[in-house]
């Protein structure tokens, strides 16, 4: 699993190298030169993926001198084993190359001695007993299995190392052809990625060097590797991509008194272009401030003109403030007076209306209604409407007394005078059932008060009894 994740990663950081080089260094203000000329990307300073992996050198990295001792020791173990191989009739060689290497039998992938099968189960009690030399039966099975196994580890890993390592320099080659588009960005964001390919580099350091421990051991007892010939192949391939992308990494970072590195070349460019736009800034403040001290004599000029227009203005709004005021003072006076006309005149129609009103509660009701049929005598019609509406109105009061907006009627309403307000007897009907004339919100209306029920439980009765009398007498008008 761990074997997976490095190589996965190696994988991301191959990519993040590519994707990198195709990156063009250009600032946002005015898309400033690139490193290496005016529209070339990283690729002209970072090496390929193909050419950092073809500076890594397989003797350095696995001296060959490892792999002479193995074969040395196969020869040797040949040598002893091929009187056994033939007195038991079985060829090890052939059986061992029918199989994969990582599943020799008798071996694990790390090539450990692994238990017998069945059949060599059987023949435990023989692997205690001595035969010809002092050998036991378990020791010749471990030693036959021995050298068909590490034939097979020393030649396999180079094989499948080389078909792998031909495999990925064809995808290079393919990855490299498609590198042609060219990606602008920032300095800053580069160097941001150059900086986080180098962490996830330096974080995999202790998980290789395990590796390259792991893959210099060999079992104490079959003298094989430690890991299988496939998981063999794919920690050298991890290795050596770790030590390419060591070598761009180096290239990026370190610089000698000659050549600077990338990362230097990019940090030189952000603080060239940094001392540019200060040399920018502060002949735009030089040219600023002259523009401010012309600006400012006009303004003070400006300002003394201002000044006297303003103190012609200042007097001449204080003239109209003192006409406007004159004028306003007149039109409150105007308008007092004709709200003082206007009350009174309305205070004479509410005494008017109810001089009309000499008698509360249901006689006064029958009254009025008496005096509305007699003024709709020739109209039965508009005489039905109104007494419909008032048994509505009323109804609704008595089925809903606690409701305000059922017992607030509005004089100027237009349904309301079209059905009863406009009749003879229509609005003294509300009067003699007990309603006011009052001013709700300022709009004139005809207003039944609730007394308060708890406070006052006589006065609420008295009232309500009224309101049901009323509704009463307005049936027994309905019907004649």
């Amino acid at each position: 699993m761990e074997l997976r994740k490095v190589e996965q990663e190696l994988e991301n950081l191959s990519s993040e190298w590519k994707a990198l080089r195709r990156k063009r260094p250009r600032f946002n203000d005015d898309a400033g030169p690139a490193i290496g000329g005016p529209d070339e990307a990283l690729s002209t300073q970072m090496p390929s993926w193909k050419e950092l992996k073809s500076t890594v050198n397989d003797d350095e990295l696995f001296p060959p001198e490892e792999v002479e001792e193995e074969e040395e020791d196969i020869n040797m173990e040949n040598g002893s084993t091929d009187a056994n191989n033939d007195k038991s009739g079985t060829d090890a060689t052939n059986n061992t190359d029918s199989k994969d290497a990582d599943n020799t039998a008798g071996y694990s992938d790390f090539g450990m001695c692994l238990a017998p099968s069945a059949n060599g189960a059987e023949k435990g009690a023989e692997s205690t007993t001595k035969s010809d030399g002092g050998t036991s039966v378990w020791e010749r099975y471990a030693a036959k299995n021995t050298v068909a196994a590490a034939k097979s580890q020393v030649a396999v890993p180079e094989v499948a190392t080389s078909q792998k390592q031909t495999m990925d320099d064809n995808a290079d080659d393919s990855e490299e052809e498609e590198e042609v588009s060219v990606e602008d960005a920032s300095p800053k964001d580069i160097i941001a990625g150059l900086e986080s390919l180098h962490e996830r580099f330096v974080a995999l350091g202790p998980k290789i060097d395990k590796f390259n421990i792991k893959l210099k051991e060999r079992d104490p007892v079959s003298k094989k590797p430690r890991y299988g010939a496939k998981t063999y192949s794919r920690v050298k391939h991890v290795i050596r991509t770790h030590k390419a992308l060591e070598q761009g990494v180096a290239i990026v970072f370190n610089e000698t008194c000659i050549i600077p590195s990338i990362v230097s070349s990019l940090r030189s460019q952000i603080q060239h272009h940094t001392q540019q736009l200060n040399i920018q800034k502060q002949s735009h403040q030089s040219q600023q401030q002259l523009e401010e001290e012309r600006l400012a004599k006009e303004k003070l000029l400006a300002k003394e003109r201002a000044d006297q227009r303003r103190l012609l203005e200042e007097q001449r709004k204080r003239d109209e403030e003192k006409e406007l005021f004159r004028l306003a003072e007149e039109a409150r006076v105007r308008r007092a007076e004709e709200e003082q006309r206007a009350s009174e005149a309305e205070r004479r129609v509410d005494e008017e209306l109810l001089a009309f009103v000499p008698t509360i509660g249901a006689d006064g009701v029958r009254e009025q209604i008496g005096r509305m049929r007699e003024a709709l005598k020739d109209d039965r019609a508009a005489l039905d409407v109104a007494l419909g509406s008032l048994y509505t109105l009323f109804e609704q009061i008595v089925r809903k007394p606690e409701e305000i907006n059922f017992r607030r009627v509005r004089r100027d309403h237009p349904k309301f005078m079209e059905d009863i307000g406009r009749h003879v007897g229509g609005r003294e009907v509300l009067i003699a059932a007990g309603f006011k004339l009052d001013k709700l919100d300022g709009v004139p209306s005809f207003f039944s008060k609730e007394p308060h029920i708890e406070s006052d439980m006589d006065g609420w009765s008295n009232w309500f009894d009224m309101l049901k009398k009323t509704l009463e007498v307005i049936e027994e008008e309905m019907l004649k």
